[in-house]
């Protein structure tokens, strides 16, 4: 079954909203169990989604959480569901609580206190990797170091950027950069600190106060947890380029790991064969949501590769630590796995092997049943 287009009938089927998160994989998955119309953001518009009801859609579904998609659906008689798959401002959630909107969350803490705001239906759904990860044969395989595959975060350095102009405080950039690589030492030791949005009260009080009347404590430990989160990734990346990982993503990742870049992956079959060739993926999360099972580590454990991750992930709530992926806690751990790995490849591959069992209990497939049950 195709997609449909802007004049068919998508009777039991899904409006999606298309977004370069996910979106091939999750257009893909719908396609199997339902008919979909897939449409640009600037697409959606009252008499659309009007028409759409009519047709008989069961719904919207979108990823990332979108209020002005929600009041659409709202005035336009349509269930709402969205997915949230990347950490978003306040700003996205506080809006007039919907009750015909069903909210997603890539994120466990986030459950909570979007409840307390309002919102009647949120629910956890972690990421997952879509079949085509399945798809490449176990053998054979290239023989490969440690690899690391992501965003630079360049993104969260210009929000923090974004933050000291608006505020009219650039001049404090360097300090608060030379402060935000100090806290990022300490988190490599401390796997429970989570940045400043979870506490406030650490956000600097002769920050708070100079800002008074321009930014709240909450806008400011926002802000500071972009910079952290960049500052944080390129430590950690950096540690594990100079034992000799090599970087896959954009150019932003030149300066800080030099010939150790390679420039960015397809995401088809080169990015699984870059997962399940590697000796150890290493997963290095945005630090304000390090808890969270990220695509990633779907991503490598359904390529069958050898996933090693910070302890206290949700991943553990999901798969078997230890199994069917590693973890660390402290950075001698990271050396000993680091040298294992290497040391015993075979080791590396039998974990990924069962790792590559166990995820497809949790695929893209799977997911999409959960939100199409929302739907209905």
């Amino acid at each position: 079954m195709g997609v449909c287009d802007s004049e068919s009938s998508v009777v039991d089927g899904v409006v999606l909203v298309r977004s370069p998160l996910l979106g091939a994989d999750l257009e893909a998955a719908f396609l199997e169990r339902c008919p979909v119309r897939s449409v640009d953001p600037s697409g959606l518009s009252l008499a659309f989604l009007e028409r759409s009801r009519t047709d008989g859609a069961l719904g919207v579904v979108g990823v990332n959480h979108s209020p002005q998609v929600a009041l659409l659906c709202r005035e336009a008689g349509l269930r709402y569901v969205s997915w949230t798959i990347d950490p978003l401002t306040r700003e996205r959630w506080e809006v007039v609580p919907l009750a015909q909107s069903v909210l997603f969350v890539h994120r466990k803490a986030l459950v909570a206190p979007l409840q307390a705001m309002g919102h009647a239906n949120v629910q956890w759904l972690p990421l997952a990797a879509p079949a085509r990860r399945w798809e490449v044969p176990d053998a054979p395989r290239a023989v490969a170091g440690v690899s690391f595959v992501g965003s630079s975060l360049q993104d969260e350095r210009n929000l923090f950027v974004h933050g000291l102009d608006q505020w009219g405080i650039p001049d404090t950039q360097p300090a608060l950069e030379a402060h935000l690589v100090e806290l990022a030492h300490l988190a490599q030791e401390q796997t429970g600190f989570h940045g400043f949005l979870r506490d406030p009260a650490l956000v600097p009080a002769s920050l708070v106060a100079h800002l008074a009347g321009v930014a709240t404590p909450e806008d400011i430990a926002e802000c500071l947890d972009a910079g952290l989160a960049w500052v944080y990734r390129r430590e950690q990346v950096r540690f594990w380029a100079q034992r000799g990982a090599v970087v896959h993503g954009d150019g932003g990742w030149q300066e800080v790991v030099g010939e150790s870049w390679r420039g960015t992956l397809r995401n088809g079959q080169e990015m699984t064969r870059v997962y399940r060739d590697a000796t150890l993926n290493v997963d290095v999360p945005r630090l304000h949501q390090r808890e969270i099972a990220t695509l990633r580590a779907f991503d490598v454990m359904a390529s069958g590769g050898l996933l090693l991750v910070e302890h206290g992930t949700e991943l553990e709530e999901l798969f078997c630590a230890g199994d069917e992926f590693l973890v660390w806690e402290t950075p001698g751990q990271r050396l000993e796995i680091l040298e294992e790995s290497l040391r015993n490849p075979t080791w590396g591959r039998s974990i990924g092997a069962r790792a590559r069992e166990a995820a497809w209990g949790n695929r893209l497939d799977l997911r999409v049943e959960k939100i199409l049950e929302a739907l209905r």
